[in-house]
């Protein structure tokens, strides 16, 4: 992923807030932002990747306009309600990062920020006191963070950024590509291309027989990781259970990976990473079918490990 898309420079900041109101002739904009038309052009490509503006031609003339996206319409809100504030502090790359991680998961320590956020402890340290002095981010408790309620608008704005620069780069991968699960700017996509390509690597169900699980189907799922990943039996397990919908033929396989796989395993562990993937329940539910059907009781011990 091309960073930059993930934030806002403070000249994009200045176009957005001169077309806020309405369509403006290109024209226009440049003398408003006091810019050359090669950095005009600029700006205005990297708007229209993010989704943000649609140029509209009219004969030789040429207009921008805020576009109909979601995470546009999400802006125009905050450019509105939030014009006193210093924006270019809220929407640059780093402080989006560390909202989108917030937004995502409130009462977050610094480590965990970093972990999901994928920004530097320094940049972090920076980030965390700029937000908290003009209100954004406060403090519960000892060492934990959350956004302010009357900020979470730009947690919805981070979010919804992110999903439309991952369905972009999904559709870069493979044109038939959907994103099926994501996390800020990690997500799981369907596809019927059948090989991996840089950053997009097999995961859940296309993954299975490399653990001598082969489950043939007609969809293949790749994983997009923001950051580093290493494909370990837990995290394609985990990733199988974020596609919707499984069938009965799925879920034994994804048994018998657990069974196969899992074994001599804490099973905390893989309940742990069970939540930052969304499916505690399903794996709660895994572990205690499995119990059941092994005559043990897995399930009622949380530190108990699966038997091969």
């Amino acid at each position: 992923m091309n960073k930059g898309q993930a934030g806002l420079s403070p000249k994009e900041i200045a176009l957005m807030r001169s077309i806020r109101d309405g369509e403006v002739p290109r024209r226009e904009v440049a003398t408003m932002l006091d810019v050359p038309q090669p950095e005009l052009t600029r700006l205005v490509k990297s708007l229209v990747s993010k989704g943000l503006i649609v140029v509209r031609r009219r004969g030789l003339s040429t207009s921008l306009a805020v576009s109909d996206t979601k995470h546009a319409s999400i802006l125009r809100r905050i450019l509105n309600e939030y014009a006193h504030m210093r924006l270019e502090e809220i929407l640059s790359l780093s402080s989006l990062r560390v909202i989108s991680s917030l937004g995502a998961r409130p009462l977050s320590t610094r480590i965990e920020i970093q972990s999901s956020s994928q920004v530097s402890p320094r940049t972090i340290h920076t980030v965390l006191k700029r937000l908290r002095a003009i209100g954004v981010v406060r403090t519960r408790g000892r060492g934990n963070y959350e956004l302010a309620d009357r900020f979470l608008l730009f947690a919805d704005f981070a979010r919804e950024l992110a999903s439309s620069c991952n369905q972009r780069q999904a559709l870069g991968f493979s044109p038939d590509a959907v994103v099926v699960w994501e996390r800020d700017y990690d997500f799981i996509v369907r596809t019927r291309a059948a090989e991996e390509s840089e950053g997009f690597r097999k995961t859940a169900f296309s993954a299975f027989d490399g653990y001598g699980i082969p489950l043939v189907q007609e969809w293949h799922y790749y994983y997009h990781p923001h950051g580093s990943w290493q494909r370990t039996p837990d995290e394609v397990l985990l990733h199988s259970l974020t596609i919707r919908p499984l069938g009965s033929r799925e879920m034994r396989a994804i048994k018998m990976l657990l069974d196969r796989k899992m074994s001599r395993r804490n099973i905390n562990h893989l309940r742990k990473r069970a939540v930052e993937y969304g499916v505690e329940m399903e794996i709660e539910r895994l572990i205690e079918s499995l119990g059941e059907d092994r005559g043990d009781k897995v399930a009622a011990n949380p530190h108990t490990e699966v038997k091969g």
